[in-house]
């Protein structure tokens, strides 16, 4: 089989010398991943001749600059495998610049020894690989078009969506309640994209007075700041809202949250809400459907978001103050799990004197 390394597209490189060059990995662990890789191929780390071994060192410097310029991340791992037996699935050298975030796993203790246990074998049955781009073929797996997010704190929702978010040109979400606990996971993303020009439409609705009136809040302002900026360059966030009573009544369950970038398109279809518990710890099933590889699938959840959404009401101040009324006078008791999520206290640990004192009175 032909070495992929040997045949990269020069569009999808991210950093080049007459010696390396460097693309993002096809299935990353974290927005940002990189390959640094020579031009020659040679197989291992020690068949690499000490320029090119400076080389790689210099461009994992230069990229780094680059990465902390464009996503702040919070740290880095550097890795190397050299053979079969340490994971090495291609005959050609490749290093690992793998950017790190306060929220990639619940505890990065043990670095390079765990990285993301979800994530460690993206071949193996069972694991859900975290693509932000279309994998090229000689890693494609046969079922490319649907891969499903469980949920919990393995597979956190919020960890498919934030690498695509941060290349997104257009996003249209379906939730049916939103929480603002729910928006703090994705703000910094949301915000990010908006900045640089990316299209939003979300689609919410009033059953059963779940979504909180302050969640609204905060995304009618970037409704407004999104409509009131003077950067031509900048996106656009528009809100609307499915009323119940516009449906006469009955439920208005959907969740969906569709993302397109310069090369891809991807949807999710299932059960998380935008909310904290839904994004980050609930166990919650989201299918993922590809556009490349699953066009109908792809084409039947734009037409559904379209059909709900040319009719729902747009999100406004005036409407935003009479469902903050009437959600306030709602008595029903919400169902299990649809409530207001908060998420789990931190633990305080003991500091300066409190050991001795905590032991004192104990």
């Amino acid at each position: 089989m032909p070495c992929p390394f040997c045949q990269l597209d020069p569009s999808h490189l991210v950093w080049s010398s007459p010696l390396v060059l460097a693309v993002r990995d096809a299935f990353p662990v974290s927005r940002g991943h990189t390959l640094v890789i020579p031009r020659r191929h040679v197989p291992t780390w020690f068949n690499a001749s000490p320029q090119e071994q400076r080389e790689i060192w210099r461009a994992i410097a230069e990229i780094k600059s680059a990465l902390d310029r464009d996503l702040h991340p919070d740290g880095y791992n550097i890795g190397i495998n050299v053979g079969q037996a340490a994971g090495q699935t291609i005959d050609h050298l490749h290093v690992h610049l793998v950017p790190r975030f306060h929220d990639d796993v619940d505890d990065p203790a043990g670095g390079v020894r765990f990285v993301i246990p979800a994530y460690g074998n993206y071949r193996a049955p069972g694991t859900v690989p975290r693509p932000t781009g279309t994998p090229p073929a000689w890693l494609r797996a046969p079922a490319d078009s649907h891969r499903l997010a469980t949920g919990g704190t393995g597979d956190p929702f919020a960890h498919h969506l934030r690498p695509v978010l941060a290349r997104a040109r257009l996003a249209d979400i379906v939730a049916a309640f939103v929480q603002g606990s729910g928006i703090d996971i994705l703000e910094s993303a949301i915000t990010t994209a908006l900045d640089r020009g990316t299209r939003f439409r979300v689609l919410t609705g009033d059953y059963l007075h779940i979504t909180q009136s302050q969640a609204l809040r905060r995304l009618l302002d970037w409704s407004q700041l999104a409509a009131s900026a003077e950067e031509p360059a900048g996106g656009t966030f528009a809100v609307r809202v499915v009323e119940t009573a516009a449906i006469e009544g009955r439920s208005f369950h959907p969740k969906s949250w569709r993302v397109e970038t310069d090369t891809e398109g991807v949807a999710w279809v299932g059960s998380s809400n935008w909310s904290w518990m839904a994004l980050q710890q609930g166990i919650e099933w989201n299918l993922r459907v590809n556009r490349a590889a699953d066009p109908r699938a792809y084409d039947e959840i734009t037409h559904a978001f379209e059909v709900l959404c040319a009719p729902a009401t747009p999100l406004t101040a005036a409407w935003l103050e009479d469902y903050a009324k009437r959600a306030k006078n709602w008595d029903h008791p919400l169902p299990l799990g649809d409530g207001e999520d908060i998420q789990p206290a931190q633990l305080y640990v003991p500091r300066g004197v409190q050991p001795e004192a905590l032991a004192a009175l104990e």
